[in-house]
């Protein structure tokens, strides 16, 4: 899915020196908008009174995570986020991701897969670097169990069709148009999918969908 006009990007990192790095790399790029940058969720919200970015990159610690909900309430809802953490085989990684995630790289990524992840994400694709899909697929450190700790309820077969659409990058609209059904029945479906996986955003649901071999690799 192709993404029209130029993708807008904001930026959030404690570090004013990487703020200024990821805003050097996105200004550099004609196809991407520097919108704004700040330390936190909450300041760059009220920064851009607004004005909606396509894509954030929040370059945040383990204690973070929490903090981005401010930027995604009802009236400040990106199509996106680019997260670059800490390694993915440290204690750092967290356990809870906001739901916009769509991208998720180490800090060590070179500035082309920073670009490439943000351009990926705002055409609706879910991007891992590959150390972390790596770690996600052998389930060392799984981001969460289920709620009974037991085995997982098997999808259904439209459900597993809806999965592999979210794989593949499709929104709601376009898995809804794909398969003939409502926007709320694709809503249904995902909120099953979400059930029986354990997972809490479609991010999530992919790379679950994978450690379980609903989807192929």
């Amino acid at each position: 899915m192709e993404h029209m006009g130029p993708v807008r990007v904001a930026v959030i990192a404690s570090s004013s020196q990487v703020r200024a790095s990821l805003q050097a790399i996105v200004e550099a790029q004609r196809p991407l908008a520097f919108l704004g940058s700040a330390a936190d969720a909450e300041t760059l919200a009220a920064y851009l009174a607004g004005s909606m970015p396509d894509v954030v990159v929040a370059d945040i610690g383990p204690q973070a995570s929490d903090a981005l909900k401010t930027l995604f309430d009802s009236h400040h809802v990106p199509a996106a986020l680019v997260l670059l953490l800490d390694d993915p085989d440290s204690d750092g990684f967290p356990d809870e991701l906001p739901a916009e995630t769509t991208a998720i790289l180490s800090r060590d990524v070179t500035p082309a897969e920073i670009v490439a992840a943000i351009e990926a994400a705002a055409a609706g694709l879910c991007v891992l670097s590959p150390d972390i899909l790596a770690r996600l697929l052998a389930g060392r450190k799984p981001l969460r169990q289920t709620i009974s700790g037991g085995p997982l309820e098997a999808l259904s077969l439209r459900e597993t069709e809806v999965l592999a659409m979210l794989a593949d990058g499709l929104g709601n609209k376009e898995i809804a148009r794909q398969l003939d059904i409502s926007d709320n029945t694709v809503k249904s479906h995902l909120s099953s999918i979400f059930g029986k996986l354990g997972a809490t955003n479609r991010t999530e649901a992919v790379m679950l969908g994978m450690r379980h071999g609903y989807i192929m690799v």
